[in-house]
């Protein structure tokens, strides 16, 4: 069965994905990236429940009070700090952890150490003393007879789909200072994790707080399906997604389809741009020095001048391979396709 897609791209429905499909599911069509996406009725519904309790969230902030939103950051803040709320999260964090190892997935971002929990706390405490920008006035032009005003203000509900790191869930709750609302997805790996931060710290926070019941909601699925419909409702006001390249084009081809703007970041922070005098040992060292931890400012981009390539592409390697082998992990290379016949 053929499915128009956007772009004027014809897709076909494939055995497969007719036999799959049930009453209620959905297709969604990515025709830039020529996909024909799966989401069965029961993913499609917990993402629009979560949006629809976001939604009439939002409709209740107006009511709130900036004070409102600094008592939830301390409170969310202080329940990280109790060390039996936290004890309890790390004992379930622990098996997402075992599950995570015993499928070979990477578990550096996913171990809830102190060095998280403390960065957690920091982290919500920064957003206290962070300045509200809702209904401030932040620019003027004055002319002749007339005045012009830029007032701040909040965007709506802001939908996050986030990698599998238990951090995220107060990186996601900065949104709040602006009066905005939350919905996010995150990595299976992390979801029982975060079942339990929200269950344990974050909902007790929000109560506490006074705050609407949905201003912050986590999508309980493990499945991508949940975030492709996340990212397919037209009542976002944003679209967040960090993660891996191409699912993260994916997400973001579903947002702007339905007219949401989006913010990706798929592929990493940094990029290296090599010069044509780059000397080709520090090259080396650069790049194993920038591969040496996950974090959002790890090498994800690196530029060679054709006319140094013989050079300083076995470099990039070498700096690769060693940065995997002191990790105990497997390096990744992606090639751009017309560039293929410069790797050795």
């Amino acid at each position: 069965m053929p499915v128009l897609a956007a772009g004027g791209k014809v897709l076909r429905v494939s055995a497969e994905l007719a036999a799959a499909f049930q009453p209620g599911d959905a297709l969604a069509a990515v025709g830039e990236r020529e996909q024909l996406l799966h989401i069965p009725a029961a993913e499609r519904e917990l993402a629009t429940n979560a949006v629809t309790r976001a939604v009439n969230a939002f409709a209740a902030m107006g009511s709130v009070t900036d004070a409102q939103i600094s008592t939830f950051y301390e409170h969310f803040a202080a329940a990280l700090e109790d060390d039996d709320i936290w004890g309890e999260i790390s004992r379930i964090n622990a098996a997402d952890v075992e599950r995570a190892q015993a499928r070979g997935r990477s578990t550096t971002r996913l171990v809830t150490n102190e060095k998280m929990r403390r960065g957690m706390i920091d982290g919500l405490r920064g957003w206290i003393s962070a300045p509200a920008r809702r209904g401030q006035i932040l620019e003027t032009v004055e002319h002749d007879g007339f005045t012009v005003e830029l007032v701040g203000a909040a965007l709506g509900v802001v939908a996050f789909v986030f990698e599998g790191r238990p951090n995220v869930l107060a990186d996601a709750c900065g949104v709040l200072r602006g009066g905005n609302t939350v919905v996010f997805r995150i990595g299976s790996d992390a979801l029982q994790t975060a079942q339990a931060i929200m269950r344990l710290a974050l909902n007790p926070a929000l109560a506490a707080a006074g705050l609407p019941d949905g201003a912050v909601v986590l999508v309980e699925s493990a499945a991508h399906a949940a975030g492709w419909a996340l990212f397919s409702d037209p009542r976002l006001g944003l679209a967040v997604a960090r993660g891996s390249g191409p699912a993260v084009d994916t997400l973001g081809s579903l947002a702007r389809s339905v007219g949401v703007n989006v913010s990706l970041h798929g592929t990493g922070g940094a990029w290296i741009v090599a010069s044509a005098t780059a000397e080709a040992d520090e090259f080396r060292r650069i790049v194993k020095r920038s591969l040496d931890r996950k974090v959002c400012n790890t090498l994800n981009t690196c530029c060679i001048p054709h006319t140094r390539a013989t050079e300083l592409v076995p470099m990039l390697i070498e700096g690769l391979v060693d940065a995997a082998q002191e990790r105990g992990q497997p390096g990744k290379l992606h090639v751009v396709r017309e560039d293929t016949n410069a790797i050795p």
